[in-house]
């Protein structure tokens, strides 16, 4: 399973939604990632955490994600984290997309977003998608 159910989802975005570090301007945990990495620590209990600057009713509907602040987790095993990551990995690596791998991409992005996206076969589009994806499970290890 790549998605939370809906009652996940939505208990997600309510504890996101409550959060003294969520943006409502742009709906994000902390300032919104825009292009290069933005490093954005803040202090919670006691603790230093990063906020992850993720659009947060995408993030919430992945099943994988989890809050930086370790106020949800998620609900995929280790083993699935690393499947889905490995083959995000492996797209952005290619040097030229092919066209069924794109299509997967776009699929899981619809689900993810609970809606449908515009397909394109541009190649630096594409790519900055899988980023974004990559970066919301950046705390995944794949190890060799």
């Amino acid at each position: 399973m790549l998605f939370a159910k809906s009652n996940e989802y939505k208990r997600r975005l309510e504890i996101c939604r409550t959060c003294k570090f969520f943006e409502a301007s742009t709906q994000s945990c902390g300032p919104l990632i825009v292009g290069e990495e933005v490093e954005t620590e803040v202090l919670f209990r006691r603790k230093s955490i990063k906020l992850c600057g993720c659009v947060m009713p995408i993030k919430a509907k992945l099943a994988f994600a989890s809050c930086p602040a370790s106020k949800w987790d998620g609900v995929l095993s280790i083993e699935e984290q690393i499947e889905f990551k490995r083959f995000l990995l492996e797209m952005k690596a290619q040097g030229r997309l092919e066209q069924k791998d794109m299509l997967k991409f776009y699929s899981f992005k619809d689900k993810a977003t609970g809606a449908f996206n515009e397909r394109s076969t541009c190649p630096p589009c594409v790519k900055k998608d899988i980023n974004t994806f990559l970066e919301s499970m950046k705390d995944v290890e794949i190890g060799e």
